[in-house]
Order: C-alpha cells, then structure tokens, then sequence
C-alpha cells in the first residue's frame, strides 16, 4: 500500500524519468527547489564562479562563532593586541576586545577606516594603481555610489545589531524587481523582457508540462490518487493554468507596452511564450532563480545615504585606537608577542609591540608584506584567489522611472556588462546614480578591470544603450571602480577555501570576510572577527 506521503526525492526522480533530466533540473530551479549557483554569499553571483545564490557549505568549512560575550568583561586586562587593517572586521574586533578588557590599537593605511566599505560622493577621489579619478556627481544626499557592499541580507544579523546600537537607519534594497528587464542582443530580437512575463510564462510552461506528466499517468508508480488532484490543483495556482492543465497566458506576466509609459493596453494578455523558447541557457545564466538565494531573498537592507554609514558608526567607536595613515611593511614574532613595523602618515618608520597581532588585512595585501609566518601559512596566502569585481556609475534622469515605471532592482544582460542596478531611494527625485555595470568575476572582470577608467565608461555605454537607448543622452558623470586595482585591496572578495589561516600562528590570529562562511559579506568578516576573538581569549587561557 502506498503512503499518501512521499519523499521529494522520489517525487523528482519520478518527474525526471517522465520528462527527462534536463527539463527537471530547469523545473526545480525555477519553482525554487534546487539553484543553478553554488558556494556561499559573495555580494553578487557570476555564472563562472560561485556566489551567493548557492547551497550553504558543510558547517566545517569555516566557523560560524557566535558573537562574543560568555567571556569575564576584564578577561583582557593588561594584554594588548595590534589589529591590521580598519574595515570592518578589524574595527568589531577592536570594538568586542576592548569590551573585554584588551588594549587595541588598529594600523589602517587608508586616511580613513571601512576597508572596502566605500561611498562616492561629489567630490571624491577613486584612486587606483594606474589611474585617479574624481567624482564629479552634483552635491547631493541621495546622489552616491556605493563602490563596496551594497546589500544586507536580512538575517545578517550581527551586522543588523551593530547597526541598531550604533545609530544607522536603514531602508529597503530591491534586489528582486518583476518590473525590471532581462536582456540578450540575440533574443527575442534584442528586446528587453520584463522579468515578471519571463517568470510567469516559465512557472506556466512547467506547470503545464508538469500537469501533462500527471495527467498521462507517467507518475503513478509515485503518486496516489489523492497526492494526483493535490498536485494538480497546486500546479493550477502556481502556473495560473486553466481548467484543461493548459498555460495560454496570465496576467501576472502584464501586459502589452508595459515597458514604457503612456503605452499600455490594460485588460490585454500577452500571448504565452514557449517553455521551449524561454528554457534556453541564455535566461537559465541570468539567474531566474537568483533572489532564491538564501543570501540574495527579500527582504534586503541598506543604510540611509550610503554603505559608509556603517563604516562610519563603527569609526566612531574606535576612533581612539586607530592611526590611520600607516601603512604596514613588517610583521614579526617576538618571544611574547608580536612585533608591527609600518610608515605613520608623515611617512616616518616606526613600530609597535603588542601580546598579540590580528591581521585582517586581504591575502593579496599581505602577501607582499615581510613577516614571520610558517611556512603554510604563507603558501595558503599566496595561494588565496579574489574576485575581479568592477562597477560602474552615472548620473542620469531617473528614465527607468518616469518612462519605464521601473523603481529599484536590478536589471541583468548576457553581455559583459552583467547587471544594471537603479536606485533604491528617493524615488521620483529628478537624477539618480544608476549602476550601468556590476561584472563580478571571470573573463569579463578581468576585460574590465585591465580597461582605463574612460575605457570602462565607453565600454558601459556602448552595452548598456542595447537595454536603456536613453543613456545615449541622459548618462553623465561617469566613474568606476575595479576592486583589483584599488591600493590596499586588491581584489574584490576571496574565493579560496581557507583552512590554514583560520588558524593562529603562534600569538599572530587572522580574520576577515575571506575566511568566512559568508565571503564578499560584512556579516562574514564580523563573524571572521568573533572567531579569532574567541582564539586569542583561548590563547591567553591556555597554560
């Protein structure tokens, strides 16, 4: 006798004995129960590298600490620790040891502390290892870029907290808008599609098959009677199926014109597309199911006014433990400590002894660096790999709103360009900052990234016109940043699984977001920071 119950495993294997491996694998993905990506969270996903849309890591792989706080409040009195680097790993670290009683001093070499943690603003200077450039948006509060993170998840929790306590008002960041585009030159002749009619007529096109499979009786040998008219009636909702188990269209796809304003035919259907035409690996590339990532689902956070906020807020709280301006050269083992030689902002050599040293300096950095590390260590930081990260930035009219109705999201195309961000804010303000170009790894990153800055502005626009013609006009302050080409930096976030740095060497500990289970997040590098604050508590333990 049958369970009226069975396992999704056997009811997938029967649909993929019914309607073929390929064809389940695109059901599970766009209904939302398995992704085309892999890895943990880095602030975007990239079709040739993992991201954040992807399967969480076995729990081994990287500590998740909890935040600090079962230690004695004075367990650190009378220790001293030297952390390198101010972002936001080294300055919650900073924060959480001086809370148990430690003597912090951070070494950043930027004239100001949030590591990648960056806000252009009018005026602002974004240089590079070849090129400076200066932003030249019109002064206003609403006008930034943020050439950093950009995102919260909302259960980045630690990060969320720092923010209640601190101060930093947040607002909503739309990550997934129906009403924003997806685009190829080669389909559909070049035509943006709206992403809700994308979505709608694959949910429809599955359902459909899916319900034929049922109705055929390919699925007996899983299905009881009873799970067949359950399944049906769901498959009905979700695909928005008629009577017959038939997708001929829905409204949730919209209707026609509804790409431009003033052109609308409301009460009209589109005509249903092919799952045959939409299964292609154009659209499957473009991450249908990205805002299904755990990391990437609604609702997504961002500070008011810009990602620097945070950085701010936690500046304050560390303000007087950090020499900003010092750029690290040495890193040497004493017999009791640790041993920091850097250049002060006058560009004087000096140093500094401390118990302990917390590096959270990015692998890239501080593989250049003089030091004592054993020999693993050095290899696995020489060894680590980043992210060729590159965005891009105008100032506009707000088109995507008045002419479009399109607020907030982002909008993705196959070509190098990846994804156009619009504005999360202000809303029907008269300019906007638009993303024209967010490219995240691969050949792509690494075109861009070796582009001189006025390279990577032609290059963005000559793409970008394909989707929004209106940039051809509208588009102006251009700016840009490659993550691989910003001194200190180096890269945009690791991708390297770390195990040899997730543990000390001697009284010398190491964080930040590339050691993290949430790689390219401020919630990893916070809880980078947890981890190797709870080791250097258990090093001053230990007999």
């Amino acid at each position: 006798m049958k369970h009226s119950r069975m396992a999704r495993r056997e009811f997938l294997a029967g649909l993929g004995r019914a309607v073929g491996g390929s064809v389940m694998l695109r059901s599970m993905l766009a209904m939302g129960i398995a992704t085309s990506a892999s890895g943990c969270g880095s602030s975007s996903a990239a079709p040739t590298a993992p991201g954040p849309g992807g399967g969480t890591p076995p729990p081994t792989a990287r500590p998740a600490s909890p935040r600090p706080g079962d230690w004695p409040a004075n367990i650190g009195a009378g220790r001293s620790v030297v952390i390198l680097g101010g972002g936001v790993a080294g300055m919650v670290s900073a924060i959480e040891l001086s809370r148990l009683g430690y003597s912090c001093t951070i070494l950043e070499a930027r004239d100001s502390a949030g590591g990648r943690v960056r806000t252009l603003r009018s005026g602002d200077v974004a240089l590079e290892t070849d090129s400076v450039q200066t932003c030249q948006f019109d002064i206003d509060d609403e006008l930034y870029f943020n050439a950093g993170p950009s995102r919260i998840a909302q259960h980045h929790e630690f990060l969320l907290g720092y923010c209640r306590e601190f101060g930093v008002p947040l607002e909503t960041f739309t990550n997934d808008n129906r009403g924003a585009w997806l685009h190829s030159p080669r389909a559909f002749a070049g035509q943006p599609q709206p992403a809700r009619r994308v979505l709608s007529d694959t949910r429809g096109g599955i359902a459909a098959l899916l319900s034929t499979a049922i109705n055929q009786n390919a699925l007996d040998a899983e299905l009881t009677a009873a799970d067949k008219a359950n399944i049906l009636a769901m498959l009905r909702q979700y695909g928005d199926l008629d009577v017959a188990g038939r997708y001929q269209g829905s409204y949730r796809a919209g209707f026609p014109g509804q790409q431009d304003v003033g052109s609308r035919q409301r009460g009209e259907l589109l005509p249903a597309r092919e799952l045959q035409e939409l299964a292609s690996e154009f659209f499957w590339e473009l991450r249908l199911s990205f805002s299904q990532g755990f990391e990437q689902q609604p609702v997504m956070l961002q500070p008011v006014g810009g990602m620097d906020r945070i950085a701010a807020a936690l500046a304050a709280q560390t303000a007087g433990d950090t020499v900003l301006g010092a750029v690290v050269t040495e890193i040497r083992k004493t017999a009791s400590g640790a041993r920091v030689v850097y250049t002060d902002s006058g560009g004087s050599p000096t140093s500094i002894e401390a118990d302990y040293c917390l590096v959270s300096i990015p692998a890239t950095v501080l593989a250049g660096m003089a030091n004592d590390f054993s020999t693993a260590h050095r290899s696995e930081i020489a060894g680590f790999n980043y992210t060729s990260a590159v965005r891009v930035a105008f100032q506009s009219r707000r088109f995507w709103e008045e002419d479009h109705s399109i607020y907030g999201g982002i909008t993705w195309t196959d070509q190098d360009i990846t994804q156009i961000w619009y504005p999360n804010s202000a809303f029907q303000s008269p300019n906007g900052i638009l993303i024209g170009a967010y490219i995240f790894d691969g050949p792509a990153g690494d075109r861009f990234t070796g582009f001189s800055p006025q390279q990577r502005l032609d290059t963005t626009l000559s793409q970008a016109t394909g989707v929004h013609p209106e940039l051809a006009g509208e588009a102006r302050h251009g700016i840009s940043v490659a993550w691989d080409k910003v001194p200190f930096q180096l890269g945009g976030w690791g991708t390297s699984t770390p195990v040899t740095l997730l543990q000390p060497d001697d009284n010398i500990f190491f964080a930040g977001e590339h050691l993290s289970i949430l790689q390219g997040w401020q919630e990893g590098a916070i809880l980078s920071a947890y981890h190797a604050i709870d080791a250097i508590v258990e090093r001053g333990l230990a007999p």
